[in-house]
């Protein structure tokens, strides 16, 4: 028995012209995953339901996907944006044609996508109300009223909005249903969304026999990035949340919830000082001079009443919080400096950058976070000042900054002591005045460069530059700015002493400037 999906879709007058063209496009695109995954086994029925000029179920759950293209392409758009007509017909659908499925062992629900790009009206065209009616539909999917409507099962809902939409009220439904929701600018995105929608059930048919795999977000998160593609954190968490819904896993799901809503996760201890926390040495320190008299950040909390902190310095260790009777650290009010033109690292200050989309997740406009966690893949974990509320951003992923270090954070570097001998140095070539200059690297960027080089001398490594991503490429010689995809020399060159003092003179200069 297949699995079932309807597809809620806004055929509203907003959507005509390039909306609907994308829209078809998307859901096309969205047809050939589900036919190539049924191959293998896992077949998907496919009802389209649209709400509009017209209210209706264009095609009944099936797994003729050539009906479905020709729903798809009759769709035309006009009028309202009747929704609660739209997820009511959903639900008759379901309850007349749907039903639960085995997929090896584990049974699935099936579940509704809800794409819109408006706010959701009714006969009079009053928007209030039609909120209020959508959230009462969508509270006949969820775990308290599903039985009472005729469904076999609680029915998740995924929200994709674009355009006008009400991200709240799409947030809100998610909520309701244990679903999930996200918001899309392009067709790009809105492709991307419904290709993890065919994946996510690839990775329930893949993990069926090991729940473990199929309750953990870092498993499906890197299942997504194996198969091409991007996922945030957010997004996984949704994904987890609406497969665990559909597998009857509501406890679970709400756990899934908690944490895509960015509050503190389960592994977050209350009787810890929160993660972000900037610490020192406290009264039962042992530890020898493993701190090196430095600030650190807690980055985690470990079971047994010990805390993980991460000292400016670069090492990491955990401390008794409890532990023993013992705490080895106290919570100080420091925040972290850096150098002008220095990496992220932990303990840094940030605040809504130029790419921000997440609405008042941090408290609202103007209030700080302190990073907690960094990587590679240009991802920073911030946790709010005002509200406690933690969550992951992109931080060169995609070229976007959802956040940018607090100004007051950078320092200027202090002139270097002299010294003796030859250096090996990192610069890059800048044009002044129409004269070729090669500048040297911050003392931070130096040492970042050099390992990633001694690890792989004709290798790619990306780094952050002035607050922007860049991939430093050691073959070639150059560095790439992944937003811009300009591209400028760099050298690793051995200078003399007099060299060397005259290419920091220079930047001292060029801060000055700035």
């Amino acid at each position: 028995m297949p699995l079932d999906t309807v597809l809620c879709l806004d055929t509203s007058g907003s959507m005509a012209g390039r909306g609907m063209r994308e829209l078809v496009a998307a859901v096309e695109n969205f047809l050939e995953g589900v036919e190539e995954t049924a191959k293998g086994g896992l077949k998907e029925n496919i009802a389209v339901v649209e709400f509009g000029k017209r209210e209706r179920v264009v095609q009944s759950l099936t797994n003729d996907y050539g009906k479905v293209r020709n729903a798809i392409r009759s769709l035309e758009a006009g009028g309202r944006t009747p929704m609660f007509n739209g997820l009511m017909l959903s639900l008759k659908e379901i309850v007349a044609n749907g039903g639960v499925v085995s997929v090896i062992g584990r049974k699935l629900s099936p579940r509704i996508i809800l794409m819109t790009d408006g706010v959701p009206t009714n006969d009079d065209g009053e928007s209030d109300d039609a909120k209020a009616q959508v959230l009462v539909a969508a509270a006949s999917f969820g775990p308290k009223l599903w039985s009472s409507v005729g469904l076999p099962h609680p029915i998740p809902i995924a929200c994709v909005g674009c355009g006008d939409c009400s991200p709240d009220l799409l947030d809100a439904i998610a909520e309701i249903t244990n679903g999930m929701f996200v918001i899309v600018d392009n067709i790009s995105e809105l492709s991307s969304f419904f290709k993890k929608q065919v994946l996510l059930i690839k990775f329930a048919a893949q993990f069926a026999g090991d729940m473990e795999k199929l309750n953990d977000a870092l498993v499906l998160r890197q299942f997504i990035e194996d198969m091409g593609e991007d996922v945030g954190d957010d997004e996984v968490q949704g994904l987890l949340r609406l497969l665990l819904t559909m597998m009857g896993l509501e406890a679970a799901a709400s756990l899934a919830a908690h944490a895509a809503a960015g509050s503190s996760s389960a592994e977050e201890t209350y009787s810890y000082p929160p993660l972000g926390s900037r610490v020192r040495r406290g009264r039962d320190w042992k530890w020898g001079p493993q701190d090196k008299g430095d600030v650190g950040t807690i980055v985690s909390h470990e079971k047994g009443g010990c805390i993980r902190v991460e000292w400016d310095h670069g090492a990491s260790n955990g401390y008794r919080w409890g532990a023993e009777n013992a705490r080895d650290l106290k919570v100080v009010n420091e925040p972290r400096k850096l150098l002008v033109g220095g990496s992220i690292k932990v303990g840094v200050e940030v605040k809504r950058g130029k790419d921000w989309k997440w609405n008042d997740q941090d408290g609202g406009s103007g209030n700080n976070g302190v990073v907690y966690g960094t990587d590679e893949k240009g991802w920073v974990s911030v946790r709010w000042k005002k509200n406690g509320k933690t969550n992951n951003y992109r931080y060169g992923k995609e070229g976007c900054f959802d956040v940018e270090v607090v100004p007051s954070v950078f320092e200027k570097p202090a002139a270097p002591r002299k010294q003796t001998g030859s250096h090996m140095c990192w610069q890059w070539k800048d044009k002044i005045d129409e004269k070729d200059l090669w500048r040297l690297f911050n003392e931070d960027l130096q040492k970042t460069i050099e390992a990633a080089y001694s690890k792989d001398t004709k290798g790619t490594q990306k780094v952050q530059i002035n607050n922007t991503s860049y991939d430093v490429n050691f073959k070639k010689m150059e560095q790439k700015n992944v937003s811009s995809n300009n591209v400028r020399s760099i050298r690793r060159k051995e200078l003399s002493q007099d060299e060397y003092e005259l290419a920091v003179a220079i930047e001292i200069g060029q801060m000055d400037i700035k």
